[in-house]
């Protein structure tokens, strides 16, 4: 039998409870307190109750409790969704970040994009640039590209943003990261860098982005370890990946994984 994904779950979890619904939607929005969440969800079945005709008397009556809530979120933290922690005397719920985009397409919410991909050459820039103004499929706010110190020192030119054609509507901020050498590389012939740290060095970008950007991940034109790190992290994080054969808008051909 194949293994469920985790969005399976969790489309699962929202589509049989509607608490945990609730629950997921409102973390979808950032950090809240259970007393927060228990006010949302008599919200929601008072709502419910208006909608079949309910007395005024019965809904006033509506009173969701902290084993109620604690029943929900319980099982959500089981499944790895959320995760919680107490703080004072307030107990405080989050998503898991790795399900952060599981969840979002379970509820059909939509955030501003960020295009991530890696760029070996500064000669990459201008024809990936190109690539993306044209291209219907990729509308992003923001572009977070990763490149190695290496080959990238700081006389090398970072002009993608001067690449958009002049009568673009597309409008968007570019953030570099660089991954240092002692990462990428070694001085040992017979070592090709370190896989782990690589992918631990971008994923602390991508956490600093993923709870405000729906992402993207461009696998074309990385080096190899920035490639397959972003290939390692769009699997754990559940972000759409995909390689390019060429960039040229009016012949191009997107494979995903």
């Amino acid at each position: 039998m194949p293994r469920k994904t985790v969005e399976d779950i969790i489309r699962k979890e929202v589509e049989t409870v509607r608490a945990r619904r609730i629950i997921l939607d409102q973390l979808e929005g950032g950090l809240k307190t259970g007393a927060e969440l228990r006010e949302k969800i008599a919200t929601d079945i008072k709502a419910q109750m208006m909608l079949k005709g309910s007395s005024k008397r019965d809904i006033k009556k509506v009173k969701v409790t902290s084993p109620k809530l604690y029943h929900n979120t319980k099982r959500l933290e089981e499944l790895g969704i959320i995760v919680s922690w107490k703080q004072s005397q307030y107990r405080l719920f989050e998503l898991e970040p790795k399900t952060i985009h599981p969840v979002r397409r379970a509820l059909d919410i939509s955030k501003p994009l960020l295009y991530v991909t890696s760029l070996s050459r500064p000669e990459d820039q201008r024809p990936f640039v190109q690539w993306l103004t044209n291209n219907p499929h990729f509308k992003p706010r923001k572009l977070l590209i990763f490149v190695e110190a290496a080959h990238w020192t700081r006389g090398v030119a970072r002009l993608a943003d001067r690449f958009i054609p002049d009568d673009s509507f597309r409008v968007w901020t570019t953030e570099w990261r660089e991954v240092p050498d002692d990462i990428t590389s070694t001085d040992d012939e017979k070592e090709y860098g370190n896989l782990q740290g690589t992918a631990d060095f971008l994923e602390a970008a991508i956490i600093d982005n993923i709870f405000i950007h729906d992402m993207v991940i461009d696998l074309t034109l990385g080096p190899t370890l920035i490639s397959l790190a972003l290939a390692k992290l769009s699997a754990e994080y559940s972000i759409t990946a995909f390689h390019v054969t060429r960039y040229d808008a009016s012949n191009t051909e997107i494979s995903y994984y």
